[in-house]
């Protein structure tokens, strides 16, 4: 897996866009609009696997870092109650 994010990662858009592109006529979705103007549904596909990449490389790193189970260091807030401002009173 990580030798594809880093493939992807690495890609130049050009080439991520005519993947995209065979994605998009692979599965039959339509290239254009009623109006015959292309849809940027190439550009959009591209940009979400680039996004995915990234998103790998994020997740695969925070998950060597904390051990196995440890969410605290995702939610530190949880089980603390908010503090009241110095000048609010129990009414």
């Amino acid at each position: 897996m990580t030798d594809l994010k880093n493939a992807i990662l690495d890609a130049k858009y050009i080439d991520m866009v005519s993947l995209a592109d065979f994605v998009v006529q692979d599965c039959g979705l339509p290239d254009y609009d009623d109006d015959g103007n292309p849809l940027p549904q190439q550009n959009e596909i591209a940009a979400a696997i680039f996004r995915w990449a990234a998103k790998q490389g994020s997740a695969a790193e925070a998950a060597s870092e904390a051990p196995a189970g440890d969410t605290r260091r995702n939610w530190p807030n949880i089980g603390k109650l908010p503090e009241k401002d110095a000048g609010e009173g129990d009414d």
